[in-house]
């Protein structure tokens, strides 16, 4: 998210402080997020969180949301594919059905979101500052991860078999 917000200047979360940051200035302020997606799923944005809103995060995130995993995109995108039906779907869109296969390809090579960053060990500074901040998250990141691999890839699986 760091990374992203340093050149993200059409976001309404942008700020010029962002520019000349480092990360460990960003772990240690204001700006850093604070378990942002377990507090979105659960509708509280702000306060303190405890181990309820983590169960709360879970459960929604369980019966509501089709799990895709950035570091997964092409099996999350041919899975969402599969489940909505986009390949059987003309928009009207800006792309017309016939050429939506360069458009996706682009896609894929390119993803929109993707900022190279380099990568900080498990051990250190940065890394356990922004974990702590993020607890709730991260173990949301983990359970998505089940998700993905061992629950909805079924779902997905008994889709296309009951065609």
């Amino acid at each position: 998210m760091f990374y992203y917000l340093k050149d993200a200047t059409w976001e309404h979360t942008y700020s010029e402080a962002y520019k000349n940051m480092t990360i460990e200035e960003y772990a240690t302020s204001d700006y850093s997020e604070d378990n942002w997606m377990t507090r979105f799923l659960c509708n509280e944005m702000s306060g303190l969180l405890t181990e309820r809103h983590l169960d709360l995060a879970k459960q929604v995130l369980e019966s509501k949301c089709l799990v895709g995993l950035m570091e997964k995109f092409m099996p999350s995108f041919k899975r969402f594919n599969k489940y909505f039906k986009w390949s059987d779907t003309d928009f009207d869109g800006p792309v017309p059905m016939k050429n939506r296969g360069p458009c996706v390809t682009r896609v894929m090579k390119n993803p929109d979101n993707a900022h190279s960053h380099q990568t900080y060990d498990e051990r250190g500074q940065v890394w356990n500052l922004l974990m702590q901040r993020n607890r709730y998250d991260m173990s949301l990141y983990n359970h998505a991860v089940h998700l993905f691999h061992d629950v909805q890839s079924n779902l997905v699986r008994e889709m296309t078999k009951t065609k």
